[in-house]
């Protein structure tokens, strides 16, 4: 591959990654290896657009480089330690969030997330996590998985 084509390709790059915040902190310069590393096959706005504690994001990012073996585990752990600090869990009101951040904060469908709030609408605010678990035809156990990110 030649040099303008190298060039080209760390442009693209570079652009796909404009979205990303910078470092969260001196002591954690993830944002570089986020940039080379995730968003070859991730565009920054599906990165932006999660929010998930340490574990979760330790767990996804095994999952995404199990298989390559050129990114030691110390920038692993970089990228995982940006990814946490950067987009960490969010937390919603059952009883005022739209339906986009039921589906971003919750990872529910937007089927799902619409019914809540029609829901919602139509019998008046939920007191519970049981009452939540009842809307027809949403999965209680996504909900039930989530219920550290809702508040009432």
């Amino acid at each position: 591959m030649g040099l303008r084509s190298l060039a080209l390709i760390g442009f693209a790059l570079g652009l796909r990654a404009q979205g990303l915040p910078e470092n969260p902190g001196p002591e954690n310069p993830g944002k570089a290896l986020v940039e080379a590393v995730c968003t070859v096959c991730h565009t920054t706005e599906r990165i932006v657009a999660k929010q998930m504690s340490k574990e979760d994001w330790q767990a996804k990012v095994l999952e995404m480089l199990q298989e390559d073996p050129d990114i030691t585990q110390p920038e692993r752990d970089r990228i995982v330690e940006y990814l946490a600090r950067s987009f960490p869990v969010r937390r919603i009101n059952v009883n005022k969030a739209a339906a986009k951040e039921f589906e971003t904060v919750l990872d529910l469908s937007t089927k799902d997330a619409e019914s809540i709030v029609r829901y919602r609408e139509a019998n008046g605010n939920f007191k519970s996590l049981e009452d939540l678990k009842k809307v027809p035809g949403v999965d209680a156990a996504k909900i039930e998985a989530r219920k550290d990110r809702l508040d009432f």
